[in-house]
């Protein structure tokens, strides 16, 4: 697997997909109000930079504008929308912001290239969607700025320093949507299904959590905020097993897709917007006593490392006790614990 874009540095870039708030006095006053509860109430907000349509960082709450992920959120509608982006495909044509990853066409090995592979299994996929009546996109390397869907699928392969390492992963973004967390879990549940499945554990990199498609608030050529989204490594080009199914069957990895995406969309309601947002995450740092760092959100899970007293790090996901979270110096996530960390200002 090559850099698959997600560790890029570069400053916020506004895309297509934002939208300016009405005026009006009375919406004005509501998203003060908002904005203020926010700051007040969510540790650590008061040091956020919000943004208007224009990508202006605007210090004074009292602007009329919300938080990207607070923006209105259209309803899509007519039949489903799926986006299948095929990893490395078309990359030469990637816009200025995305210049170095132009000649990569991501893992190769026994002559076998990852891009023609993630192609092919797109390709049927596409298939497979339209099939049932839905809108099916094939999305290149270049994402359209601001792409809205009911899922964006991409999809990769694998390559390991080992032959004996095999296996599929799938990741939502960093600071993931309910629905983006939903996509995935359901595509996990049908790759697992397979008796002959094997997932790499412990194997998502911070690459696929922060795949560029993702990164809204990096690059203008990423998805909406509001498209559930999820990436897919399908497997190793290095291992001979999965190597071959990667080669020669990619009806088999398209039905698995195919299955995950549609029970993602069985139970999917696209008038509840409010699932459709990304989180809002407060800025933190270890507290007085410091933070243990836990491989999964649980004291009976593996303690991956210490934070010393004071240490920022980045909040990418909640859940009931824990968040996770990123830090720049081990440039890994793990889990702690709510009651060790504090609002860092």
């Amino acid at each position: 697997m090559e850099s698959k874009g997600g560790a890029s540095r570069g400053q916020s870039r506004p895309g297509n997909w934002m939208f300016v708030v009405p005026a009006g006095v009375a919406l004005a006053i509501a998203v003060v109000a908002l904005v203020a509860a926010l700051r007040a109430g969510w540790p650590g907000f008061s040091g956020v930079a919000f943004r208007s349509a224009s990508g202006a960082s605007l210090g004074d709450a009292s602007a009329a504008t919300l938080p990207v992920e607070l923006q209105p959120v259209e309803e899509l509608t007519g039949p489903f929308v799926v986006a299948v982006q095929a990893g490395h495909w078309q990359a030469s044509g990637l816009p200025d912001e995305l210049a170095r990853l132009r000649s990569s066409t991501g893992a190769s090995s026994h002559g076998i290239r990852e891009v023609d592979v993630n192609l092919a299994v797109a390709r049927e996929l596409q298939r497979r969607l339209e099939a049932r009546g839905w809108i099916a996109l094939l999305v290149p390397a270049t994402i359209p700025p601001g792409l809205r869907a009911d899922a964006f699928v991409a999809i990769h392969a694998d390559w390991g320093d080992s032959p004996s390492i095999r296996g599929w992963k799938i990741a939502p973004p960093w600071r993931p949507s309910p629905a983006s967390l939903a996509l995935a879990a359901s595509l996990e549940a049908s790759f697992a299904a397979q008796a002959n499945a094997r997932e790499d554990s412990g194997g998502v990199t911070i690459g696929m959590r922060g795949y560029y498609a993702f990164s809204y608030r990096r690059f203008e050529h990423a998805i909406s905020p509001f498209t559930p989204a999820a990436i897919v490594e399908l497997g190793f080009l290095t291992n001979p097993t999965d190597r071959e199914l990667l080669a020669d069957h990619p009806e088999y990895w398209a039905a698995r897709l195919e299955d995950g995406i549609a029970g993602f969309l069985s139970g999917f309601d696209r008038g509840d917007t409010a699932a459709l947002r990304p989180m809002l995450l407060p800025r933190l740092a270890a507290g007085p006593g410091g933070a243990m760092v836990f491989a999964s959100p649980s004291s009976e899970g593996q303690l991956r490392w210490r934070l010393s007293a004071g240490s920022e790090v980045i909040a990418v996901d909640r859940r009931e006790g824990w968040y996770e979270v990123f830090s720049r110096e081990k440039r890994a996530s793990g889990w702690v614990r709510v009651g060790e960390l504090v609002a860092h200002t």
